[in-house]
């Protein structure tokens, strides 16, 4: 389908480049390793409290290490269901930016299912964004950025539903990043699988993956078109960083105005765009885009207790850190 092919991704400018290149040397694997291992444990505001707690006071603690300004949102999902804690961090006070540019969000969230340690489900996210914490700030904030780890993805997206229904009061972001399962590669041939259907939608993506072997060692943007030229931007600070085929794009089909409707219903594989926590940005009509490793799809270790922190890729999550960095810097000005 023409509207769900991957656009052209063209080379950096040599001054995109080299902070690129600057930014990914300021990224420590080592500490992104240690904050996965630090939340290596089940988490959930039920079925693991203490635990959540726990790994809450640790996120919230390293995030004000780094100098952000960090709060509580405490929500109830509809019926009075699945209360939770969305915690969001502003940046540095001292740190220069223009408050008449929008935000910028970056999420990722923090509980796990039961009995999964989740170290790619999601601390791999949480990881990569606590790396950004650091970083931002160091290299300059070109636009305002907060950053969110969210409560309840596992029961429902509650806690991005939370926050994604009070931009109202908190103010509407220019566009949203969400990390969701970013640190599982795999080299071996016949590792990536794609859900049924996905073939017809993304003839071309899938004709990539069956070249690289239907290896699952590359990263998936997804998007809708408003944040077309995020995803891009990204993908070509990924592809720069960790070589050709790595970044895979695809457009949401359910955001084609006249075929949606008619793929919702007949092709599964849409079904999968909607499962975190960047569905309800897209639902009111924020720019938003996922970052994932395509989770259950190709990590075998999803949603059980081999979700450990020796099973991922640390060198690849610094890449995604550097890209997201340097493409939230440029994003509008190249």
């Amino acid at each position: 389908m023409v509207l769900t092919a991957q656009p052209r991704l063209r080379p950096l400018t040599p001054a995109v480049a080299a902070r690129l290149a600057t930014v990914r040397a300021g990224v420590q694997e080592g500490r992104l390793r240690r904050h996965v291992e630090r939340l290596d444990a089940p988490r959930g505001r039920y079925h693991a409290a203490p635990e959540m707690s726990r790994a809450e006071s640790y996120v919230a603690g390293e995030l004000e290490r780094a100098g952000w300004r960090v709060r509580r949102q405490e929500f109830t999902g509809p019926g009075g269901s699945a209360s939770g804690v969305n915690l969001l961090a502003d940046p540095p006070a001292e740190d220069p930016v223009d408050p008449r540019r929008p935000t910028v969000l970056v999420g990722a969230h923090l509980d796990t299912v039961p009995g999964s340690p989740g170290a790619d489900d999601n601390a791999s996210g949480v990881a990569c964004l606590l790396e950004l914490a650091r970083i931002l700030p160091e290299f300059g904030l070109a636009r305002p950025v907060r950053l969110a780890v969210f409560d309840q993805e596992e029961t429902g997206l509650h806690g991005s539903r939370a926050l994604a229904g009070e931009l109202g009061t908190l103010g509407r972001p220019a566009a949203v990043v969400v990390f969701e399962c970013i640190g599982f590669y795999s080299a071996l041939p016949g590792s990536q699988v794609l859900p049924s259907g996905a073939g017809l939608l993304y003839p071309g993506q899938r004709r990539r993956i069956r070249q690289r072997g239907w290896r699952g060692d590359w990263t998936l943007v997804a998007y809708r078109q408003s944040a077309g030229r995020l995803a891009r931007l990204f993908g070509e600070c990924l592809t720069h960083l960790a070589g050709p085929g790595t970044a895979l794009l695809a457009r949401d089909a359910l955001d084609l105005r006249l075929a949606g409707p008619l793929l919702r219903r007949y092709v599964p594989a849409t079904e999968h765009f909607a499962r975190s926590d960047h569905q309800p940005f897209w639902d009111v009509g924020v720019p938003a885009i996922q970052v994932t490793d395509t989770a259950d799809f190709r990590n075998p270790h999803y949603h059980q207790p081999g979700d450990t922190p020796e099973t991922l890729d640390y060198h690849r999550i610094a890449d995604i850190a550097a890209a997201t960095a340097v493409s939230l810097a440029h994003l509008g000005i190249r």
